[in-house]
């Protein structure tokens, strides 16, 4: 019997967690976490892509769309990730 999964935006804070990093683009910014892998051939943690985690400081949203779709980035990211409060580093 599968479980149902909790919806994303009711586990999380309104804050941008620790590790994410953040990314100004045009109509706000774009919040992420980098996945990782250690790769033994270059002796060092590799970034296979991003997590995007949600958005802040957003001024326009039909811009923030055009960046994503840009970015060849599921546009409906803007209906189901979180808006963050604040900014990492405020």
């Amino acid at each position: 019997m599968a479980q149902s999964a909790t919806p994303p935006q009711a586990s999380q804070t309104n804050t941008i967690p620790a590790d994410a990093d953040t990314e100004r683009v045009s109509g706000g910014t774009l919040v992420y976490r980098d996945e990782t892998e250690y790769s033994p051939l270059l002796g060092r943690e590799k970034v296979l892509g991003r997590q995007y985690l949600g958005f802040t400081n957003v001024t326009d949203w039909d811009a923030l769309r055009s960046t994503l779709a840009a970015r060849g980035l599921d546009v409906g990211a803007l209906y189901h990730l979180p808006e963050f409060d604040q900014t990492v580093g405020e």
